[in-house]
């Protein structure tokens, strides 16, 4: 077990990230035991030096517990935002974007849209090299943001790539902003760019499919689209979208009603018997009702 040992300690830098945690909390630990007071005094100095030296994983650590009140420390979300400003770490810079976005209307308040990009840039939560968890949301979020022309422009080709960013990271909302983005721009792509796209948008909707209302209803698009070939009275699209509108949770999609009515249109009478039953068939072997939230990368937990 040595190997598996050294693996977690150059994982977690030596346990770096957990005793910042730690030393936080041994802080507010007043005793009368003179062992422990040396040890409380001993986390104080640790404390003290990491901030000194602009540790970010020490000033990420105080942006936790100063955002959830741990530890006995009051909650106070504007000390945790400008600690994880300080920290400039990747989650750091997420869990500050976040609560930002989550505070405040983005969209109509382009100051703020502006800060939350520049906090996901300088931190690199949404620069291409990000990955995981952190990435994925990260460029979510700046997609959002020039999707929605939110600092003053839009800028779609800017918002395309974090949308891809955040597909290929498996954040199930990006990846139906982008698979959207690209089956839009299907028919102005050559015979080889389309034969690429239609080859990524195949694999995930196959994948993201029975993850997303939104993506389910994309794929009946596809099918209606002739972008996947379908029965001549569309018979494919109509089991797609019939399998969307019984999907719950969340909806990216502002017009999903109206949208979804359009699209839905009766088939033969035999027909409409065999796509009820496939979509009952559906229906009963898949989860459906899923919901993707942005979520906080926390260091320290209760």
């Amino acid at each position: 077990m040595d190997g598996v040992v050294d693996v977690i300690r150059k994982a977690n830098g030596g346990g770096m990230q957990i005793s910042a945690c730690s030393a936080l909390e041994s802080i507010n630990r007043r005793t009368s035991n003179p062992e422990k007071e040396k040890k409380r005094l001993e986390a104080i100095r640790f404390v003290e030096q990491k901030l000194k030296n602009q540790d970010p994983t020490m000033w990420r650590a105080r942006g936790d517990v100063a955002r959830k009140g741990m530890f006995g420390y009051p909650k106070d979300e504007a000390s945790a935002l400008k600690f994880y400003e300080k920290s400039k770490a990747p989650e750091s810079g997420l869990n500050a974007a976040l609560m930002l976005y989550h505070t405040t209307d983005i969209a109509s308040n382009p100051e703020n849209a502006k800060r939350v990009i520049n906090i996901l840039h300088r931190s690199g939560a949404s620069k291409d090299d990000s990955r995981g968890s952190t990435g994925a949301q990260a460029h979510y979020i700046a997609g959002i943001i020039y999707e929605a022309g939110a600092t003053g422009t839009a800028d779609l080709p800017r918002a395309f790539k974090h949308f891809r960013a955040s597909a290929r990271n498996a954040y199930v909302p990006g990846a139906y902003r982008y698979l959207r983005l690209l089956t839009q721009s299907l028919p102005k792509l050559s015979d080889g760019e389309r034969q690429g796209a239609l080859q990524e948008i195949r694999i995930m909707v196959k994948r993201w499919s029975w993850q997303s209302p939104d993506i389910m209803m994309l794929h009946g698009d596809l099918y209606a689209g002739k972008w996947f070939p379908d029965e001549a009275d569309g018979f494919f699209a109509q089991y797609y979208w019939r399998v969307a509108s019984k999907m719950t949770g969340a909806k990216e999609a502002t017009d999903w009603d109206e949208a979804l009515q359009k699209r839905l249109k009766p088939l033969s009478k035999e027909k409409e018997k065999r796509v009820n039953e496939a979509v009952d068939a559906a229906m009963r072997n898949n989860v459906v009702n899923i919901d993707h939230p942005l979520e906080f990368i926390d260091l320290c937990v209760d």
